[in-house]
């Protein structure tokens, strides 16, 4: 018997071939729940959920149905987990997903697609027919869990869009799903909105600013714009304030208080308050090396960043990159971020005053404004805060206010400055009760680096000095006859076609002031773009016939930090022209006799108490 032994070749045993086999499967098969589930909750996850949404819109599209998403976020889970722990954390979501799943139909399909945000896919129907399922989610997830020794109660918001109405992909859905979540968060949570109901200009506006902030740094389109402070009696430049603006690429310039509170939210607030600052000592650095007047710059900084341990740390190592004095950086911080941690805050501004830089408490009197309070943080500058300033002239309490807050303030030894000054009276008030230091339109607006720059050349700033140009320039604009209305006519305002695209967003009230056959003026407190791309329609009442103007805005002026006034070019046919002189002519003549007529929308309120009133 011959024995042939071969390297080439070895006999497999087919009970191996098939361990292997069954092995490879199984991998396989872990492989795909782990890429598809999610570990703690055993449901699909956001690339299953994904997927789902990808093979609804073919379905839905090919037999032309709708379907809902919804997005549920857990309100203040983050509070739980921090408190309890993790483990604590993640039986609650446990729970809450069983929950969910007793709340939903068989046909739905429910993922968890983040932290504590679950989404739920409802096919087949209509945005209406699920109102009904978010009210008993939300109600079933405000009832308490039991886990260990603990009681839990939490609340859920959920956000809710439909197909094809508010988007007809996947990214547009879940986006508008989210941007109808952070909406019911925002209104006091617990509750649930539907995307189709919040889409008016500035609920549009402000999604269309979140979306774009977290690439606003990289793309470099942040700006420092600086506003003069001014000594009343020789109206020289005392100092300066440094504003964050933001160059949108599709709202234009964008003021702080439109995105600061969602950079807060973010966490981006920390990087964009270091750019800030880093940006304001170099320029300023720059100006003394020109040879230019030497004033502080002042820069806010939110409670977030001045309640960080590093952040005198930060500051000192940006002076010292720079090579600036620190007595020409100034910090800016509000009265309420002082309440948040009082001893940290007397801490913070210790250290600061040992680098010798000046601390400015900002919006003063909106607060706590206790005077006990000053005595304990020891700030160089108290800011009256402009709502104050504004009713000089009109409200005799604030006027009050005004005067015992500059007696008290300077009594104690700090200084007090007025911002927000836009009137000779306002002016002639702070002088006769000795409030020395003003800020505000009277003087200045905030202005780019290099405008600032000629200022600080002049050394000084007279008042009105431009207002005749100014008014000039609006003169030169008209082509046609205006007809300036004795009382503003309200109407309504959407956008239907942004940057080439047509879009359906609900209506804002504006005031209508001026009218001609190419064109109207009218007031708004949504600060919107001039672009060529943007078409708007507003729609009125007038002498009992409701009438549509369309067209898009050529020229916007900021008339205080509320209120915005416009002119928009009509986009019409010479025929509707006619028709619009028509109107103007009637209108003329009747309102000579009565500046109030019937059947039309005027109103006789003041235009900021019109938009005070309307928020």
């Amino acid at each position: 018997m011959k024995t042939y032994l071969s390297s080439g070749w070895q006999q497999k045993s087919p009970c191996n071939h098939w361990q292997r086999y069954y092995r490879e499967k199984r991998a396989e098969k872990n492989n795909y729940y782990l890429a598809f589930f999610d570990q703690l909750t055993k449901l699909p996850n956001r690339f299953k959920f994904e997927e789902a949404l990808e093979n609804n819109v073919v379905i839905s599209n090919t037999l032309q149905q709708r379907f809902v998403v919804m997005y549920l976020g857990l309100d203040r889970f983050k509070n739980i987990n921090d408190t309890l722990g993790p483990a604590i954390g993640d039986q609650l979501l446990i729970q809450i997903s069983k929950r969910l799943q007793n709340c939903l139909q068989e046909e739905c399909f429910l993922a968890r697609i983040g932290g504590d945000e679950f989404s739920i896919l409802i096919p087949n129907t209509r945005l209406e027919n699920t109102f009904n399922i978010a009210h008993e989610i939300i109600d079933s997830i405000g009832k308490p869990f039991f886990i260990n020794e603990y009681e839990l109660f939490i609340t859920a918001s959920i956000g809710l869009c439909s197909y094809p109405n508010d988007g007809e992909d996947t990214q547009s859905l879940m986006k508008n799903a989210d941007i109808a979540l952070n909406l019911a968060k925002e209104e006091g949570k617990n509750q649930y909105k539907a995307f189709s109901s919040i889409k008016d200009i500035k609920t549009f506006k402000a999604f269309s600013i979140e979306n774009s902030l977290h690439k606003a740094m990289e793309k470099d389109e942040f700006e420092l714009y600086y506003q003069p402070k001014i000594d009343i009696q020789s109206n020289r430049i005392i100092g300066a304030e440094a504003l964050i603006r933001w160059n949108h690429p599709e709202w234009d310039l964008i003021s702080p208080k439109e995105f600061i509170s969602l950079a807060e939210d973010t966490g981006l607030i920390i990087p964009i308050g270091t750019w800030v600052k880093e940006t304001a000592c170099k320029q300023n650095k720059e100006w003394q090396d020109e040879g230019l007047a030497i004033v502080p710059v002042a820069v806010n900084i939110s409670a977030k960043r001045f309640m960080q341990k590093e952040f005198v740390q930060s500051i000192e190592k940006i002076l010292r990159e720079v090579d600036l004095d620190p007595q020409y950086l100034e910090i800016e911080i509000t009265e309420n971020s002082l309440m948040e941690n009082e001893e940290l805050a007397i801490e913070v501004i210790h250290q600061l005053n040992k680098l010798r830089l000046k601390v400015s408490l900002d919006d003063f009197g909106t607060g706590y404004s206790a005077l006990s309070y000053l005595k304990q943080f020891k700030v160089d500058t108290i800011k009256i805060d402009r709502s104050f300033i504004k009713e000089i002239g009109t409200n005799p309490q604030d006027e009050l206010i005004v005067k015992g807050i500059i007696n008290l303030i300077q009594s104690l030894e700090i200084n007090v400055i007025a911002e927000g000054v836009e009137t000779e009276e306002q002016l002639k008030f702070l002088e006769e009760h000795h409030c020395n230091q003003v800020q505000g339109y009277l003087y200045s607006k905030p202005v780019k680096a290099d405008v600032f720059k000629e200022l600080l050349k002049k050394g000084k700033i007279e008042i009105h000095a431009d207002k005749g140009k100014a008014n000039q320039n609006v003169e030169n604009r008209r082509k046609y006859f205006r007809l300036s209305l004795p009382h503003p006519l309200s109407a309504d305002l959407t956008i239907t076609k942004f940057m080439g695209k047509d879009i359906s967003l609900g209506k804002t009230e504006v005031l209508i002031h001026d009218l001609s056959v190419g064109g109207l003026g009218f007031f708004s407190d949504i600060k919107m773009a001039v672009r060529s791309d943007m078409i708007l329609n507003i729609e009125t009442e007038i002498l009992g016939k409701i009438i549509e103007f369309v067209g898009k805005i050529v020229w916007m002026k900021e008339l205080n930090d509320d209120v915005y006034q416009y002119w928009m070019e009509f986009i019409i046919e010479e025929h509707e022209r006619d028709e619009i002189a028509k109107v103007i002519n009637t209108l003329t003549v009747k309102i000579r006799k009565n500046p109030i007529l019937p059947d039309c929308r005027f109103i006789t309120t003041d235009i900021n108490t019109f938009f005070k009133n309307h928020k």
